[in-house]
């Protein structure tokens, strides 16, 4: 027997786009803090290698660090006929209907694999759970107001009267890496929880290119070691035909 194709709603379709673009910026962001810290970590312990292009090292860790801090900035800055997470989290308290278990058996049963353990144990997101969401954002709110600022002062715009009076924004409105991280743990977390309640999906928040770094250290190290060599023999080779 063939198992009926499920047609979600117009409602559910509009989840489904808020909460995968959300989700990708999300992780998106996070892979590149990521690879801006293990650069500017290998400026300590690799700084050979980094010199071997030190201009295009300097621009790409710069570069990792404003999207990081663009992106994070997209999805927490309100403003009108954008979607951020304040957004997602005002819709899904408006279509709390969608992550019923009720709903949640509907996404599911027409899976070719379902199996009722799934119902059994699933999770209807409350209005409890909406407004810890929103109370975890707002303990967040000086590390989001500091990276707002960043966004209006210095990266989306140069705010003139900042600029001219010589002001410094690390050190006014200073921005740790274990903050936003912390906003981004945060963010995956509260997404994932409503996608767990609508069909039982989530994302990592590991991206899987996270190694890349360390990959073209290594490359460049391997090409070092092969130029020296190089060289080595043809000196070697200088002094034997004297």
């Amino acid at each position: 027997m063939t198992t009926p194709v499920y047609k979600s709603t117009k409602i559910e379709l509009k989840f489904k786009k808020y909460y995968d673009k959300l989700i990708w910026e999300t992780i998106n962001a996070r892979a590149h803090l990521k690879l801006w810290e293990r650069l500017e970590k290998y400026k300590s312990s690799h700084l050979h290698e980094l010199n071997q292009a030190p201009h295009f090292f300097n621009f790409t860790i710069k570069a990792h660090l404003d999207d990081a801090l663009l992106t994070l900035s997209r999805i927490l800055r309100e403003q009108r006929d954008a979607l951020t997470i304040s957004e997602f989290l005002n819709f899904a308290e408006q279509n709390k209907g969608i992550f019923t278990t009720q709903a949640f058996e509907q996404h599911q049963r027409h899976k070719p694999n379902f199996i009722e353990y799934w119902t059994e144990n699933h999770k209807p997101v409350t209005p409890e759970n909406i407004e810890e969401d929103r109370q975890k954002l707002k303990s967040l709110e000086h590390t989001i107001d500091n990276l707002i600022t960043w966004r209006d002062k210095v990266l989306a715009h140069t705010d003139r009267a900042f600029l001219l009076k010589g002001r410094i924004i690390s050190k006014e409105y200073p921005l740790r890496r274990q903050q936003l991280q912390e906003v981004i743990e945060s963010l995956v977390e509260i997404l994932n929880r409503y996608s767990l309640a609508y069909d039982s999906s989530t994302f990592l928040e590991k991206f899987i290119g996270e190694d890349d770094v360390r990959h073209v250290m290594d490359y460049i190290r391997s090409h070092i070691e092969d130029r020296k060599k190089q060289l080595e023999a043809l000196r070697k080779q200088a002094l034997d035909k004297r």
